[in-house]
């Protein structure tokens, strides 16, 4: 792979207790919905946490073209984030609203950038993924 979009370089962590969840950890990746399946206990959360930047490896490196996002299995922490936040697109969002509000901000106008299809993008994106269509009437 030329470019990947995230790529681990002898990637390893190491529990507080002194267990190793993974060592020596190098693979590349494109921007296909990628998951990671393993039994209980086996790192898949630290692992998909270090891929999005929220924790650091112990050893190696982690390097991204773009923004990885990490949606935890814990439900109760997400009541009241929206797709788009998740998706990172939610203050352009915000502001394309306040423009189609009538809003002539410049703030408003760099927030969205070249971003109009934004809408769009995130359902497709999201119907692409098994995930759409989305109510986006609740944020």
């Amino acid at each position: 792979m030329m470019n990947p979009y995230l790529a681990l370089d002898s990637l390893s962590y190491v529990l507080s207790d002194g267990r190793t969840l993974f060592s020596n950890l190098t693979e590349q990746f494109d921007q296909q919905p990628t998951g990671l399946v393993g039994r209980n206990g086996i790192g898949k959360t630290v692992l998909a946490r270090i891929l999005a930047g929220e924790l650091e490896p112990s050893t190696g490196r982690c390097l991204r073209s773009g923004t990885v996002h990490y949606l935890s299995q814990q439900v109760s922490r997400l009541n009241h984030v929206s797709v788009a936040s998740l998706a990172g697109v939610q203050a352009t969002l915000n502001a394309l609203e306040r423009i189609e509000a009538g809003s002539t901000a410049q703030v408003d106008f760099d927030a969205v950038g070249d971003c109009w299809d934004v809408r769009q993008r995130l359902q497709h994106e999201l119907e692409r993924n098994g995930l759409g269509p989305v109510d986006d009437s609740h944020g």
